[in-house]
């Protein structure tokens, strides 16, 4: 009539055999991946499992402090509106008539850096994207790259 402990919920990690044994397995499979010359990735999922990644499937990286944009379509818009920053600053570096040749140049590298952060946003973006495509196309679990991994 008793039921079985649950196992406790929470941010710490309690030790599970049973998840090390899983552990083992996939560390093995990862090995033998590599040996075969397979360029690959040992990662934890969103539920905790680890598993075996292809540079392709995984994506970017939202670890570190701070807001994040976790999605491909947000990195997009981010770079999207970068773009629009560098163009707007571009145009007005050219319009305006005040500046010296000095400060037209210090306006033409603050247009450039918003040109290659858009840049870097967008590549991030399209990297996302099409390794979520990947990884519903093959059925795999989505990567947790904020969490450390901790192996047996």
């Amino acid at each position: 009539m008793t039921e079985a402990p649950r196992a406790p919920k929470g941010i710490f990690r309690h030790y599970d055999p049973e998840r090390d044994k899983r552990d083992m397995a996939v560390i093995l499979a990862h090995e033998e991946a590599i040996t075969r010359g397979e360029m690959r990735c040992l990662l934890r999922t969103v539920d905790g499992e680890l598993f075996s990644y292809k540079k392709e499937e995984i994506g970017f990286i939202t670890g570190g402090s701070g807001a994040k944009i976790t999605t491909g379509t947000g990195m997009l818009v981010g770079g999207g509106l970068c773009w629009l920053a560098a163009l707007a600053m571009a145009v007005f570096t050219i319009l305006e008539q005040g500046p010296t040749p000095g400060e037209r140049g210090g306006l033409f590298f603050v247009a450039a850096m918003f040109a290659s952060t858009a840049w870097y946003l967008m590549h991030l973006g399209l990297a996302e994207h099409r390794a979520r495509k990947l990884r519903k196309a093959r059925g795999l679990p989505k990567p947790s790259l904020a969490a450390e991994l901790h192996l047996p």
